[in-house]
């Protein structure tokens, strides 16, 4: 009985202006493009740092090599 007179409640409250919702919807694009960009840039940030150990493990392998020979 209760959901029947919240959709009838429902049912007569008017609705605004569907328009007056897309600044929200805009925004919410514009957030989610931005928390993407900052992950891709995160990302590459930590790919970078990687490389560069991996780098400095090669070359710190390769001095150890040349030390024992």
């Amino acid at each position: 009985m209760t959901a029947f007179t919240f959709l009838t409640i429902l049912r007569q409250t008017p609705i605004g202006d569907p328009n007056s919702t897309n600044n929200y919807m805009l925004l919410g694009y514009v957030v989610m493009w931005i928390i993407g960009a900052a992950y891709v840039i995160s990302l590459a940030a930590r790919q970078k740092n990687v490389r560069q150990d991996i780098d400095l493990l090669q070359r710190l392998l390769q001095e150890d090599e040349d030390t024992a020979v």
